[in-house]
Parts: C-alpha cells; structure tokens; sequence
C-alpha cells in the first residue's frame, strides 16, 4: 500500500458505516482530494467519480485487480485480474456540462447525473419516482418544434432515449465487464462498481490494521497513534519479531 495518512483513512471507514454507496464515494474522494471544495465532488458525473475512485485505488493498493464471478449459467465461480488501466475511460464529460439529444420532434439539453442526483433519487424510495425525479433534475431545456415545453411531462419513449444517451455520453458511469465461463461457455455482461469493490478491500485493510495496532500496543505498550506514526515497513518487522 502506498504511503497515506493512514488514521485519516480509518476515519473515513468510521464515517461510512451504515451509510448508501454514494456516500460513500464522495467520504473516499474527499480523502483523495483534501483541497478540492465539496461542492465541486458532488458535481463530477457518476463516471467522472468512479474514474478517480479507479486512480484512488491504484494509489492504495496497486493496478492490479483480483475479482470473483459466479457465472450466471452454471453456476461455477470465476476469478480473474484486472487492471485499473483496462477500466478507465476517456475522455469524459466536464461537470455541468450540456449534452444534447433530438428525438423525433423533441429536442433535449441535459446533462449527466451526479452524486446530489443520486441522492435526491434514492431519497425518492420508489425507484420509478427516483428515476422520474433524477431526469428532471437533470434536464436543462426541452423543446419540441419551435415551442419551449421543458418543465411538461416527456413521453416513455424520449426518457428513455435519455438514458440511453447519458449510458453513452458516460460508460465510465455503468461499467460492465465482458465474461466468458471456462466450463459453459456463457457469455454474459457483469456490472463493475468501483465503490463497493474498494470499500470492500478498505474494510479487509482497516481490520487488518486494528489488529497489528493491537498486537503492537500490547507487546511495547505503544499508542494507537504512536503505532501509526511508525513506518510500514518497520511495523510490520516489528510484528515478525513479535510472532516469529
């Protein structure tokens, strides 16, 4: 693992406990990017988010990826590697950024949904009202013809050309990844989400660590802090000798 302040990452494990995914991210983008304003991490798209998320995880834990599948067909689990490279996606849409979609005589500028959407969405509980609500916020103009209707309700058909756009405009934002089984053959798409993956190897690397403070603070009488303030690689010397 790269060198980071590790107690503040403690910490951001501590504040995401019990909290939705998209919470979070931004907890993990602040810690990334400590000087940049929160209103601006709330504004990056979804995949604009999960791109630093991707560079974040690369600074902790190295590019390689190890994952597990279970395909979809036979049921046989899957593992494979991946590379943080292999999952990035350029270029990307600028935050605020206006996009544009003709269907038939409707015209829409919109622009992709962000971590505020996102959360306004699942406030909704129903997820149909979510996906209502999100679209609506995202929506700049809608004109049909030469008459101004933005704010009316939009046919199925054009909402759903919309997101079919914004999957389009941002993949990075719904990242999926290509499977083939060894054993039969099923081919099938499976979704990638950066968030869970990385909260999930946090949670291994923070227990880990609350372990070898303990350990540590037991055998030299040594403080939490004063156990982190010592470097990794003397630490964990440390730890070799106390359980050769």
């Amino acid at each position: 693992m790269a060198a980071v302040d590790e107690s503040a990452l403690l910490g951001v494990l501590e504040q995401g406990l019990d909290q939705p995914a998209y919470r979070r991210a931004l907890l993990l983008l602040g810690f990334a990017y400590p000087d940049v304003e929160s209103a601006r991490l709330l504004a990056m798209p979804i995949g604009q988010r999960d791109r630093h998320l991707l560079l974040l995880r690369e600074q902790l834990f190295g590019s390689q990826m190890e994952c597990t599948l279970d395909c979809p067909g036979c049921g046989e689990t899957l593992e494979f590697s991946c590379a943080v490279s292999d999952l990035c996606v350029d270029p990307l849409p600028e935050p605020g950024e206006l996009l544009e979609l003709a269907h038939g005589e409707v015209a829409v500028r919109y622009r992709l949904p962000n971590s505020t959407d996102l959360e306004s969405a699942l406030a909704a509980g129903d997820d149909a009202d979510g996906q209502t609500l999100m679209l609506e916020r995202c929506i700049h103009q809608v004109t049909r013809g030469d008459r101004d209707v933005t704010g009316k309700p939009l046919p199925v058909a054009v909402q759903t050309a919309i997101f079919e756009d914004m999957e389009r405009a941002d993949p990075q934002g719904n990242m999926e990844l290509d499977m083939t089984c060894p054993d039969c053959e099923r081919r099938w798409q499976s979704p990638f989400d950066i968030v869970a993956y990385l909260w999930a190897e946090l949670e291994t690397w923070g227990q880990r660590l609350l372990g070898d403070i303990h350990v540590l603070a037991a055998s030299y009488g040594w403080t939490e802090a004063e156990v982190l303030a010592v470097n990794p690689w003397r630490r964990r010397h440390y730890l070799e000798r106390i359980n050769p």
